[in-house]
């Protein structure tokens, strides 16, 4: 299973530097990023809106050209038929004409007359309808050309439209990118703040005196605290002031598991190994402050690890072996802690157990 205690590991401040300072140029490429999304939106937003506008107004010329074509196409229409009438009643009197001439009653002069009238009429009438059919077709092909036109329009109207939707999610994309980045951002700003604390908390750790027997009668003696009827012995003296079960936190006021014993010894008490083993690990472990890992191996047919927290102090080195009741560090308070006091925790095959069925 993964370990439950990784969460809480701070890194030292050149990793979190490192990673706050590149957590901050991701945030600033993304600012950029969206600065330069959001200029394209903008100028797709114009875009789009000048090509509906021409797309709009080719229509509007197409609506015109075609009702002028159907304009010039009545026009022909009627002068069309208003000629043919005329050419009829021309046609009428040139027969009666012909008819007076043959007669002898009119006069040859005034017969010229009329026939010439005749005549000019139907040049006229041709030439009437020539323009008339001219002017249609022209109206026609303008007409078509603006279909066209406003077809042309309308399809780029849609490809600027396609352009301004592309640039819009391009932006959201963006902006949402730039969020993350920043609480990324935020994020790497406290876990570097969490480990300057850690460092300094170290650092005092590790100015912290390896104090020897100080003669007094309050746990702080180098004495190893007497051994219970279980596989290990108490790690360190003073009474439980807190045992391992479900807990309201006193820092966080979570409900959640508290996943060893508290031993109320003063800070600067010794912490002995609790078993023979080899140290796996010294150094801060968030929460846990100042933390020591023993591996003990196969205990029993099981794999057993034993940790001491929130120590002041360290006497003990990764990849040292100890034996029972070696003195490994000091009482403390460091990380996650209200007061001085030994957490103490018993984890089996990588999880956590009560402690105390070690102990007694």
């Amino acid at each position: 299973m993964p370990d439950p205690r990784a969460a809480s590991t701070v890194p030292s401040v050149e990793e979190a530097q490192a990673d706050l300072e590149a957590a901050q140029a991701a945030f600033t490429e993304a600012q950029k990023t969206e600065r330069a999304a959001q200029q394209r939106a903008e100028e797709a937003s114009q875009a789009a809106a000048d090509a509906r506008s021409a797309a709009d107004r080719a229509t509007a010329r197409a609506e015109r050209a075609r009702g002028e074509s159907t304009n010039a196409a009545a026009a022909a229409d009627a002068a069309h038929e208003t000629l043919g009438r005329l050419a009829a009643h021309a046609y009428m009197n040139n027969s009666e004409l012909t008819g007076l001439m043959q007669l002898g009653i009119a006069d040859p002069e005034e017969f010229q007359a009329r026939s010439t009238g005749v005549s000019e009429l139907m040049r006229v009438q041709d030439s009437v309808l020539a323009e008339a059919a001219e002017s249609r077709a022209n109206a026609t092909n303008a007409a078509s050309r603006a279909d066209g036109h406003a077809a042309a329009a309308e399809e780029s109207a849609a490809a600027a439209k396609t352009l301004y939707e592309q640039a819009t999610t391009a932006l959201e994309e963006a902006s949402a990118a730039s969020a993350t980045a920043n609480e990324q951002l935020q994020k790497m700003r406290e876990v570097h703040a969490a480990a300057e604390q850690a460092q300094r908390e170290r650092e005092a750790a590790e100015n912290q005196p390896d104090r020897g027997d100080r003669g007094e009668d309050d746990g702080t003696t180098d004495t190893p605290p007497p051994s219970g009827n279980g596989v290990f012995q108490r790690p360190a003296s003073g009474s439980i002031t807190s045992p391992y079960g479900m807990r309201v936190h006193p820092v966080t006021g979570v409900y959640k598991l508290h996943s060893g014993t508290d031993f109320g010894a003063a800070c600067g008490a010794p912490v002995y190994a609790a078993y023979p083993g080899t140290i796996e690990s010294t150094g801060y472990a968030g929460a846990y402050g100042n933390r020591i890992e023993i591996a003990h191996g196969n205990v029993n047919g099981l794999d057993v690890t034993t940790t001491y927290n929130h120590l002041s102090a360290f006497s003990s080195s990764p990849g040292q072996s100890v034996a029972t009741g070696d003195l490994i560090g000091r009482v403390g308070t460091t990380g996650s802690s209200t007061g001085c006091h030994l957490h103490f925790e018993v984890l089996v095959n990588g999880d956590f157990t009560d402690p105390m069925s070690w102990l007694s």
